[in-house]
């Protein structure tokens, strides 16, 4: 939210202080506890949180107009606001520098040398040098935790790092909707808007490609982005985790549908935008009367495909011999024939009521960046869990063609996927824990791992470790089916 508590001169004297201490870790000045602690914005006294104890919020309480404090990961809170926020001024940005140097700093010093077995590399370079001896940069930017906004930035640096989505934003200019369509305008600012129907997630995506792009190792901060989802959608407000894949849905839709009420945002007369071309598919789904055999077929345009973890995986013992679950395995669970229960009976119109009946689904068409969502959580009357079970999933060659509708004589060639980027969700709570991003660049050809701010080289055996949330795989073959984009 936007603080009405935070004046010109907050932060100045907090960076005087913490530039004093010379140290990257902080300690509480009362109880000496390194955990969860609080850099007061107004006097830089160091606290411990709430849930430690709770030194930050009896400065507070003791002194009423110190309202506002910063934790480590930068991100804000207000005591008399109750909440985080996302406004800042000159003092509060340089502190926030400072802060970002000092956790370079740290982290340069100790970083792992190639080889080590935690597949932590070390903090990626600015500029490599190519194999024609050309020299290139890296596009490694952080982005900065807004207080529990991990959801948000790892689906961001997931979309970030996809070349071509990206480039079709960087060669636009400012965007901005009026009666006509749409027009460009430099001056655009999509917090001085009143009307939810004007603020657009492209133009705020746009700056965001441009900070992830040309902002190299740096952290960046996405607030203006996060202040537009706030006004549209109040579900995403306040300080609560939220899911990555439902923000990722919303984000996209949201984006899709901008694009075209835009005529000339569009790439063709059908309407397809970037959003569409580059993962859109379609779903295939046939229903079977199993009286009298009755079929009914129904296409669905699709963004991602969720999967569900096959049963016997989730409620495997210690000792069972079983083979880790596989993508593979998800995917063919995915597409098997079910029989539907009976509150999901198919109405056939030959039988005139409704009739048992089975369902089976398939890819009609795909996508040129498949998006594939793991069901890790489960909800019930009395019970919210996360399924922890391990997914093997392949780094190259990921092959489609099995799942596809036999009938369309897909070539296998068009049905290869690499994998680009994996969102994956630490913690075992649902509503809680942290959400990071390992993405593959395309430049140098290595695996980063994207949490918050702090960017790191991995090996790929590190990435194929770990429990995948949502999974982005760009086909082989894209650039024989890419349209033209440089309108």
């Amino acid at each position: 939210m936007e603080c009405p508590h935070l004046e010109k001169d907050t932060g100045s004297s907090a960076t005087r202080k913490l530039q004093g201490l010379n140290q990257s870790v902080w300690s509480c000045e009362v109880c000496r506890s390194q955990k969860s602690s609080w850099l007061c914005l107004h006097c830089g006294t160091i606290l411990c949180g709430r849930y430690v104890n709770a030194h930050a919020k009896s400065h507070f309480e003791k002194t009423s107009d110190h309202c506002l404090c910063m934790s480590m990961d930068m991100s804000i809170f207000c005591y008399l606001c109750d909440d985080f926020i996302i406004n800042d001024n000159v003092h509060v940005s340089c502190l926030r520098t400072y802060m970002q140097e000092i956790a370079e700093g740290s982290r340069q010093v100790g970083c792992k040398s190639k080889g080590s077995s935690s597949g932590i590399l070390a903090t990626p370079p600015k500029v490599i040098k190519l194999a024609n001896g050309e020299t290139c940069q890296l596009h490694c930017a952080g982005l900065r935790n807004l207080g529990n906004t991990c959801f948000m930035n790892a689906v961001l640096q997931s979309l970030g790092n996809n070349e071509e989505f990206c480039k079709y934003f960087l060669k636009r200019p400012s965007f901005q909707m009026d009666v006509n369509g749409c027009s460009p305008s430099h001056k655009y600012d999509t917090r001085s808007t009143s009307k939810p129907e004007e603020l657009l997630l492209a133009e705020e995506l746009r700056k965001i490609f441009i900070a992830l792009w040309e902002e190299s190792n740096c952290s960046c901060s996405p607030d203006s982005l996060f202040s537009v989802v706030l006004k549209v959608v109040p579900q995403f407000r306040g300080y609560q985790q939220q899911d990555a894949h439902e923000f990722m849905r919303y984000l996209l839709d949201e984006l899709h549908e901008e694009l075209r009420r835009a005529s000339c945002w569009t790439m063709d007369r059908k309407g397809t935008t970037i959003v569409s071309h580059t993962f859109g598919g379609t779903l295939q789904s046939d229903v079977v009367c199993l009286i009298c055999g009755t079929e009914s077929q129904k296409l669905d345009p699709i963004l991602d495909f969720s999967l569900d973890i096959p049963e016997q995986f989730i409620c495997r013992r210690k000792g069972d011999k079983l083979p880790n679950c596989t993508l593979e395995d998800c995917l063919k669970s995915f597409t098997s024939l079910e029989k539907l229960e009976e509150s999901e009976w198919y109405y056939c119109e030959k039988c005139g009521s409704r009739q048992q009946s089975s369902k089976q689904l398939c890819m009609y068409s795909l996508p040129n960046v498949l998006c594939l969502h793991l069901k890790r959580f489960r909800f019930t009357s009395f019970l919210r869990s996360k399924v922890d079970v391990y997914v093997e999933f392949p780094l190259k060659g990921l092959d489609i063609s099995p799942y596809v509708n036999q009938s369309l004589g897909k070539s296998k060639e068009n049905c290869l996927y690499d994998l680009a980027a994996v969102v994956v969700h630490h913690g075992s709570g649902v509503g809680s824990g942290h959400y990071t991003t390992y993405a593959c660049s395309s430049v140098s050809g290595s695996w980063y791992h994207f949490n918050d701010s702090t960017v790191s080289c991995v090996t790929p055996e590190h990435v194929s470790s770990c429990k995948a949330y949502i999974l982005f795989y760009a086909r082989r073959s894209t650039k024989n089916n890419n349209m033209k984009i440089d309108k």
